[in-house]
């Protein structure tokens, strides 16, 4: 006899849509019972609620402005999942040369982009990624005075963290979206469009993924003018400039976390990116000033 959670391609896909991660969140499931979709559905939104709680940077009693508080002067203690996340972001920093940096907190702050933590200490502006010291399992310090932002990888880690959490059968369809980041698994095959901004017109690019994810960056509609000059929410650390203000790019990788980070790193060092999409099986889809579009990386 057939059990009640015994996936079923002929069940139609539940969708359902929360506001969490400063964005709204979709996720949508199929081939599973209408009671058994709405479960895993909640506990990805748990999941992803859970990763807002310990990483995000306007929480004062996150992860993370804990550690922008406290790390300066001596170990502060972090959930495993922040630590995770910190260790990749390190990788991605080592890989791209610095141009994947989350000590960019403090520009972002001098921007308007942020507002400034509950720290006693002002950054040093020479403090870099290295500067941050990971001791296993959990504990976190910084040897210079700096302020870290995870908005350039936590989204992707909470939509992978709410796929992991969901639990679901090979046999069923997922869909989770946190406002561009997205996360396919499942049998199907499913398209997706590359809305790059202002391109009314335009032929718009159709991506395809299977059991794979998908980020986008751009700073095209978030500028501002700041220190004299029009800076936007994505930095190349390592030359401490603002980039991706007339480009857009999409990176199709295993992961979303992954996928997220390097977003930013293409945006920073377009013509240099391909050792870091390399690394991680990673595919980037580059809208130029002009209009033009490029593929990067493995599909390249």
């Amino acid at each position: 006899m057939k059990r009640p959670t015994d996936p079923d391609t002929n069940h139609p896909t539940v969708r359902r849509a929360r506001p969490l991660l400063g964005t709204f969140v979709a996720i949508g499931v199929g081939n599973l019972p209408e009671p058994d979709a709405l479960s895993a559905i909640e506990a990805g939104f748990a999941a992803i609620a859970d990763t807002h709680r310990l990483m995000s940077f306007h929480e004062p009693d996150s992860d993370l402005s804990r550690v922008n508080r406290d790390a300066f002067a001596g170990p502060v203690q972090v959930d495993c999942q922040t630590f995770a996340v910190l260790t990749r972001a390190a990788e991605l920093s080592a890989v791209s040369g610095g141009a994947f940096d989350v000590t960019v907190a403090a520009a972002l702050v001098a921007w308007g982009f942020l507002p400034r933590p509950q720290s006693r200490h002002q950054p040093d502006p020479q403090a870099n990624w290295r500067d941050i010291e990971l001791i296993p399992p959990d504990l976190v310090r910084f040897r210079r005075s700096l302020w870290i932002d995870l908005g350039g990888i936590a989204k992707g880690y909470a939509v992978d963290r709410a796929a992991e959490a969901m639990a679901l059968p090979s046999t069923a369809q997922c869909s989770i979206n946190a406002g561009g980041d997205l996360r396919v698994s499942g049998p199907e095959t499913e398209r997706v469009l590359l809305r790059a901004p202002r391109t009314e017109g335009a032929a718009i690019p159709v991506v395809e993924l299977r059991n794979a994810s998908l980020a986008s960056s751009s700073g095209r509609d978030d500028q501002r003018r700041a220190e004299g000059r029009m800076v936007g929410p994505h930095l190349d650390a390592g030359r401490g400039r603002s980039v991706g203000a007339r480009t857009f790019v999409s990176v199709v990788a295993e992961n979303c976390m992954i996928a997220d980070g390097l977003t930013k790193i293409v945006l920073a060092r377009r013509g240099h990116c391909v050792t870091s999409l390399r690394k991680f099986g990673a595919t980037a889809y580059l809208r130029d000033a002009r209009g033009n579009w490029r593929t990067l990386g493995v599909a390249a």
